[in-house]
């Protein structure tokens, strides 16, 4: 199964307009691109880089500064501090987007994105509920930051070998990746080799009436494994 082109369903069906709003981010995600990045290991100060990265990325979004983001990301403090916390925000961030409270739904995207600033359910939930409130030019920015995202996580591989495992930050952002390219999950086991812990997530693609696998490699397991060997 190659790389499959989304069609970004929404993550909750009864938001109409989220079909429309959708459209907008296909034509980013369309190729795979390899990019030779700065390891966040090499970072003395992985705060302070994660800081400098967001500052850069508002003032104009790119692949390579969000691939980096993703990277440092499990690195700082603030992640480790707010892991847990993170699909309770989701939770409350999705419940004001389906009742329509696009203020909320504003403030509660960035309370998450001050906690996760990667967060794929974050940055689209403020495209969506800026643009529902008015504010086009905050909408198209998350837009953007938005389909970044998307691509780096295809920069980390095709999904289809342990070799090739997709890297994702952690569980929420594989099933938001999932869920962007309108695949359904069906199962997922987890698999060992080398001393790492891998997902294998077994799929069902509607539009092509297709079961497949992909392979997920969670970047924050790894770090907590590590931490408590």
């Amino acid at each position: 199964m190659t790389k499959t082109e989304p069609c970004y369903l929404p993550l909750k069906t009864t938001m109409r307009i989220l079909v429309i709003l959708l459209a907008f981010l296909i034509s980013a995600c369309t190729s795979i691109q390899t990019m030779q990045l700065q390891s966040p290991l090499e970072h003395n100060k992985p705060n302070t880089r994660y800081n400098e990265l967001i500052n850069t990325i508002k003032e104009k979004p790119s692949l390579a500064a969000i691939t980096e983001l993703r990277l440092l990301t499990i690195s700082t403090d603030r992640f480790k501090t707010n892991m847990a916390a993170e699909k309770m925000l989701n939770q409350s961030l999705f419940e004001a987007m389906d009742a329509g409270n696009w203020l909320v739904c504003l403030q509660k995207a960035n309370e998450s994105l001050a906690r996760h600033y990667a967060s794929l359910n974050s940055h689209y939930a403020a495209m969506v509920c800026s643009l529902e409130s008015g504010e086009a030019i905050q909408g198209q920015y998350h837009e953007s930051v938005l389909n970044h995202l998307l691509e780096a996580v295809w920069t980390t591989g095709d999904g289809e070998s342990i070799e090739t495992a997709l890297q994702v930050i952690n569980e929420l952002e594989q099933n938001a990746f999932l869920e962007f390219h309108g695949l359904e999950l069906i199962k997922h086991s987890i698999t060992r080799r080398d001393g790492q812990n891998y997902n294998l997530a077994t799929l069902y693609d509607a539009r092509k009436d297709e079961v497949f696998e992909w392979y997920f490699k969670i970047s924050a397991q790894t770090v907590l494994d590590t931490e408590n060997n």
